[in-house]
């Protein structure tokens, strides 16, 4: 979403602009998520081997 900034607070973003920054916000967020999740779940594996 490069065509819109949040700097500007006499003009408001129009409701696609909006709808497009949720699924970026969405999609990061469940990048975010699975990377986050595969490591935890490496390191618990990586523990448990250890015991």
């Amino acid at each position: 979403m490069d065509d819109y900034r949040f700097t500007n607070i006499d003009q408001e973003p129009t409701d696609e602009q909006l709808s497009q920054l949720m699924r970026e916000v969405a999609e990061d967020a469940k990048e975010r998520w699975e990377k986050a999740r595969t490591a935890y779940f490496a390191q618990l594996t990586q523990m448990v081997q250890a015991i």
